[in-house]
C-alpha cells in the first residue's frame, strides 16, 4: 500500500509538473500585440493649403507692387528736368546784369536725382523680383508636401497590419504533447 502511495504521488507530481511546464513553457515569454491606429491629419493638410493660399496671395501682391514700380521706373525715364525763371517786370531793372530781379524759380529735377531714383526703384525690383522666386519656391515645396501627405494618408488607409494574439495551434499542441508524455509515464509506471 505504501508502495501505491509513494506512486499516486510521484504520479501527482509528475502530472503537476507537466502542467507546470506546459503552462510556462508552451506560450512566448511576453504576448506581444500591436495595434495599429490609423489617423488621417486633415488639419496638417489643411494648414499646408491655408500657407499656399496666403503665399499665392503675397506674391500677387509683389507682382502688383512690382507692375508699379516698373511704371513708376517708366514715367521717372520719360520726366525731364525743367528749369523755369520767372522775372519781376513790375520792378525796375538792375544796372549790372541789365535784367529785372528774379521773382520766382523752379527746378523740377536733375538728372542725378533721377538715377537715383532710378537705381532704388531698380534695386526694389530686384529685392521684389528675388522674394517671389522665394515665395514661389515655398509654395511648390509646400504643394510637394500635400501631394505626399495625401499618398501617405491613401497608403495607411490601404495597410492591413496583422495583430499577433494568442497562438490557439501552438497551445493545443502542446496540450496535445503533454497529454502523451503524461500516459507514456502511467504506462511506464505501470509495467515497472
Amino acid at each position: 500500500m505504501k508502495r501505491k502511495t509513494k506512486q499516486g504521488l510521484w504520479v501527482i507530481l509528475m502530472a503537476l509538473a507537466l502542467v507546470m511546464y506546459f503552462a510556462t513553457g508552451c506560450k512566448p515569454k511576453e504576448i506581444i500585440t500591436e495595434k495599429v491606429v490609423v489617423k488621417v491629419d486633415s488639419t496638417a493638410i489643411t494648414d499646408l493649403k491655408r500657407d499656399i493660399t496666403r503665399k499665392d496671395s503675397l506674391a500677387e501682391s509683389l507682382m502688383a507692387q512690382l507692375e508699379r514700380t516698373r511704371d513708376e521706373i517708366t514715367r521717372l525715364e520719360s520726366e525731364t528736368s525743367s528749369h523755369t525763371i520767372i522775372y519781376d517786370t513790375t520792378a525796375q531793372v538792375i544796372p549790372e546784369t541789365g535784367r529785372y530781379p528774379i521773382l520766382q524759380e523752379i527746378i523740377t529735377s536733375t538728372k542725378s536725382q533721377l538715377d537715383k531714383t532710378i537705381k532704388e526703384m531698380e534695386l526694389q525690383r530686384q529685392e521684389y523680383n528675388r522674394e517671389l522666386n522665394h515665395l514661389e519656391q515655398e509654395r511648390s515645396n509646400l504643394t510637394l508636401t500635400v501631394n505626399e501627405l495625401r499618398e501617405e494618408n491613401r497608403d495607411l488607409k490601404t495597410k492591413v497590419t496583422p495583430t499577433t494574439g494568442f497562438n490557439f495551434r501552438l497551445f493545443f499542441y502542446g496540450v496535445a504533447t503533454g497529454i502523451a508524455v503524461m500516459i507514456a509515464l502511467l504506462v511506464f509506471i505501470k509495467y515497472k
